[in-house]
C-alpha cells in the first residue's frame, strides 16, 4: 500500500528530516508551511486557506501536524499568538479533515512540556497535564482536543508527545544548538572564547533528532487511535555536561559566563521519560548516542561558521 502524508510545518528543522526520511521510506508526501521551499503555502489560522490545502494535496493516508509556535520564550511574548496557532491551528485543521471524503491518519505532534513539573520520574503518557508556560498550555489544551476528537469522530488521532531533540541544522535559539554554535565559534576565534549560558544545573532527556522522526513515521504506522505516545531517550543529563562534552571537543580554552536573558521565569530541575509505550506498540526505541548527538551539532557549526567567513564580502 502506498502512503501519501501530508506534513505540516515542512519547512521547519523536523519537518525537513521529517519529509526527506519519509519519501526515502517510499512515501509520497505532500508538504506545507506558511513560507519556505514547500509544495503549498498555507496559514493554518485561516480555515479557508486549510480547504484550498487540503483539495489540492489530494488524497491523503496519514497528516502529521507539526506546524506551530515552537520556541518557547516566542510563545511567552505572544500568548495570544501561541494559542492561535498552536491550539487553534490544530481545530482548524482537524475540522477540516472530518470533510475528506477519505479519513486520513492524524499524527498530532504535541510536547512533553505539556506534563509541567513531574510529579513522578520517569514520566510515562499517564503522567497528569500541568503545563506551566503559555506553549506548554497551548500544546497541552490541543492535545485535549484531539483526544475528544479522536473519541467522538471517526477520525483517527495519534497523540505524540516529544521530549527535547536535537541535530545538525536546529536553530541556535534552542540550547544545545546555542551551546555548539559558541563553542565552535571559539574554536574560530580564540581571542573571543566566552559562552553565554543560562541555568546550567538543570537536567532535560534529550534525544537525536534523526530518532524522534523515526518514532513519528513508526507511530503513524502502528500506533493505536486515540493514545498518547512519549519519545525520549529514557535517560536525563544535565546541561553542565552537554556543555562539558561540547567544549571538549576544543582545544581552545573557553571562559563560561551566565546571561540573566537565558533565564527562564519557570524552570523544572529534573525531566526524564519513558518510551515503553511506543516501544511496546511500535517496535521504536532511540539508537543515536547523546555524544554523538553533541558531535554532530559540533561540526554542523563550525562548517557552516567556516562558510560564512569564506563567503562573507
Amino acid at each position: 500500500m502506498t502512503h501519501r502524508a501530508l506534513i505540516t510545518g515542512a519547512a521547519g528543522f523536523v519537518g525537513r528530516r521529517l519529509s526527506s526520511y519519509l519519501v526515502d521510506e517510499g512515501w509520497e508526501v505532500y508538504t506545507t508551511d506558511y513560507q519556505g521551499d514547500v509544495d503549498h503555502h498555507a496559514d493554518l489560522c485561516d480555515s479557508p486557506a486549510i480547504q484550498t490545502l487540503l483539495h489540492n494535496a489530494g488524497t491523503l493516508t496519514h497528516v502529521f501536524h507539526l506546524a506551530a509556535m515552537a520556541f518557547v520564550p516566542h510563545a511567552g511574548r505572544d500568548p495570544v499568538g501561541a494559542m492561535d496557532i498552536n491550539l487553534l491551528g490544530t481545530i482548524r485543521l482537524a475540522t477540516a479533515l472530518l470533510d475528506c471524503p477519505t479519513l486520513p491518519r492524524f499524527i498530532y505532534i504535541g510536547s512533553a512540556d505539556a506534563y509541567g513539573p513531574p510529579q513522578f520520574l520517569p514520566i510515562i503518557e499517564e503522567h497528569p497535564l500541568r503545563p506551566q508556560n503559555p506553549y506548554a498550555i497551548s500544546k497541552a489544551a490541543a492535545d485535549q482536543y484531539c483526544q475528544y476528537l479522536s473519541r467522538s469522530t471517526d477520525l483517527e488521532i495519534i497523540r505524540i508527545r516529544p521530549f527535547n531533540h536535537s541535530g545538525p541544522g536546529q536553530s541556535d535559539q534552542y540550547v544545545l544548538s546555542s551551546f555548539a554554535r559558541q563553542v565552535a565559534a571559539a574554536t574560530l576565534h580564540p581571542e573571543a572564547a566566552t559562552i553565554k549560558v543560562g541555568n546550567l544545573e538543570a537536567a532535560r532527556d534529550f534525544a537525536h533528532v534523526d530518532d524522534i522522526i523515526r518514532g513519528y513515521a513508526a507511530l503513524a504506522l502502528d500506533g493505536i487511535p486515540s493514545q498518547a505516545y512519549n519519545l525520549c531517550s529514557g535517560k536525563a543529563r544535565n546541561i553542565s555536561y552537554a556543555l562539558d562534552t561540547l567544549i571538549s571537543f576544543t582545544d581552545t580554552p573557553i571562559q563560561v559566563e551566565e546571561d540573566p536573558e537565558r533565564m527562564r521565569p519557570v524552570d523544572v530541575p529534573l525531566v526524564e521519560g519513558c518510551y515503553d509505550k511506543a516501544k511496546l506498540d511500535a517496535r521504536w526505541e532511540p539508537a543515536i548516542p547523546f555524544e554523538t548527538m553533541l558531535k554532530e551539532l559540533y561540526d554542523y557549526w563550525l562548517e557552516t561558521l567556516q562558510a560564512e567567513e569564506r563567503n562573507a564580502p
